[in-house]
């Protein structure tokens, strides 16, 4: 029997500005505990999908990350996905101007139609059979087509912080939103990751040209 992964490609942010994310998890950390997400490395997910193991990934995202170019973007402070259809949490990220969110969906479909045909469709789906009452239409219909619900239009990117629980929202909000992040940041590479008992676990990183 074949033996599946669940894999995903992320688009990272510069040393510096994983140090900022970073911080503004400790604090959460701080204020409230463990939330979902709180402990993951910064990344910014772009494509997610289950793999027979022995797909050679790294091969396709090597070669991805030789024909991209070292990105330059611009945050515009925080945005908040109230009832995350993932989490059913309120989950904080770091926004980004739409020049920005256009600059990331085009290396996105990049990587997506590198990889679209290589993942395990009936896998894949049953990833997110707990989750599929709360997707949209468009969801659905991304999963069925790419694999990952969050995909070209319907992709919006951005860093999380972490994904927080109703009750501990209030004060993490009255800290953290009044502080958001600001100016241009770099993303200088892809990193693989796989997901193992719901970590996710860094593979490989390819620099950017």
């Amino acid at each position: 029997m074949t033996s599946i992964v669940t894999d995903f490609i992320s688009i990272d942010p510069s040393p510096q500005f994983s140090r900022t994310i970073n911080a503004y998890k400790q604090k959460v950390r701080e204020l409230v505990g463990d939330q979902v997400f709180l402990n993951e490395l910064p990344h910014m997910t772009a494509y997610l999908a289950r793999f027979a193991k022995e797909t050679d990934l790294p091969k396709y995202v090597a070669n991805l990350a030789k024909s991209i170019p070292v990105v330059t973007i611009r945050t515009t402070g925080w945005h908040v996905f109230d009832a995350d259809p993932m989490t059913g949490n309120r989950t904080l990220v770091v926004n980004f101007d739409e020049p920005s969110q256009n600059q990331l969906r085009s290396i996105q479909k990049q990587i997506g139609s590198a990889l679209r045909k290589l993942y395990d469709q009936e896998a894949t789906k049953q990833r997110y059979a707990e989750a599929w009452q709360h997707f949209t239409a468009d969801q659905r219909e991304a999963v069925e087509l790419a694999g990952f619900p969050f995909w070209g239009s319907g992709w919006h990117p951005h860093f999380t912080i972490a994904s927080i629980s109703p009750t501990d929202w209030p004060a993490v909000a009255e800290t953290l939103l009044p502080n958001p992040p600001s100016g241009e940041i770099t993303c200088p590479s892809l990193t693989h990751y796989r997901v193992i008992d719901g970590d996710s676990h860094t593979l490989h990183t390819f620099d950017l040209q």
